[in-house]
């Protein structure tokens, strides 16, 4: 991450952390978020224990995935973010630092997850290339990563983050091929790639976006809904084009 990008993401974290713990402060948006980090959790091998949440913000996943996997690692850019993941996950091994300076010995991990850092970064195959290097010979990268596949998901991204002042312009998502390509070039063989959030991204994901379902009785249950929705939806061949995010496992080449 160069030096201005990096200061620009630490700018824009630090305003950003108060909205974070905001957005998971609805039953709603929790249950969301929880499917989300159980569908990335559930491709953790049943033998890892060195696990990295690389760009590992307020600490919202890392606090799951300390559940089942206690002395997982959280790292961040922002400071402000991690303070407010200490809250949340107290005792957490938390680290201030950049994804593309990591401060770890090569091969120390089992399993680096990225849950929406990818896109934050400007270089993509430099920071690809940093996860690869910190992971053994049969560790594993999972990611989450806005899709773009979708001609409508894609101006919709590209509008709200230029009239939004919470995003950064140049934070763009990424096209399945296109990512694909990214990993493979970091040297990571791909093995598995599936959409993930259709109705409950837009409605539950982000309710200080969106917080239509703040004011819907019953929200905890249409989001429930929405979930099992969703699910069949990224099943089918040509809906799957509707899903916001793509999942990610890869493991470095032989």
């Amino acid at each position: 991450m160069s030096t201005t990008n990096s200061q620009a993401q630490i700018e824009l974290h630090r305003a950003l952390a108060p909205r974070y713990a905001y957005r998971y402060s609805f039953e709603f948006s929790r249950l969301f978020q929880q499917d989300w980090h159980a569908e990335m959790i559930s491709h953790v091998p049943g033998d890892a224990t060195r696990i990295l949440d690389l760009g590992c913000g307020t600490g919202f996943f890392l606090a799951e995935l300390e559940e089942g996997h206690p002395g997982s690692v959280g790292l961040d850019i922002s400071h402000e973010m991690l303070k407010v993941s200490d809250q949340y996950v107290p005792g957490a091994k938390l680290v201030t630092g950049d994804a593309e300076k990591l401060p770890f010995r090569p091969g120390v991990f089992d399993v680096v997850f990225c849950k929406g850092s990818l896109h934050h970064t400007r270089d993509h195959v430099a920071f690809l290339t940093h996860c690869k290097n910190a992971l053994h010979d049969r560790g594993l990268l999972i990611m989450s990563e806005p899709c773009n596949d979708n001609p409508f998901i894609r101006l919709a991204r590209k509008l709200l983050y230029i009239k939004s002042p919470h995003f950064d312009v140049g934070d763009q998502g990424f096209t399945r091929k296109g990512i694909i390509s990214l990993c493979e070039q970091a040297g990571f063989q791909v093995q598995l790639v599936k959409r993930y959030g259709v109705f409950a991204y837009v409605f539950a994901g982000f309710p200080d976006h969106l917080g239509v379902l703040r004011f819907i009785p019953g929200n905890a249950l249409l989001t429930r809904f929405f979930i099992r929705l969703d699910r069949l939806i990224c099943k089918v061949p040509g809906l799957a084009m509707l899903g916001f995010h793509v999942v990610i496992v890869g493991k470095p080449k032989a």
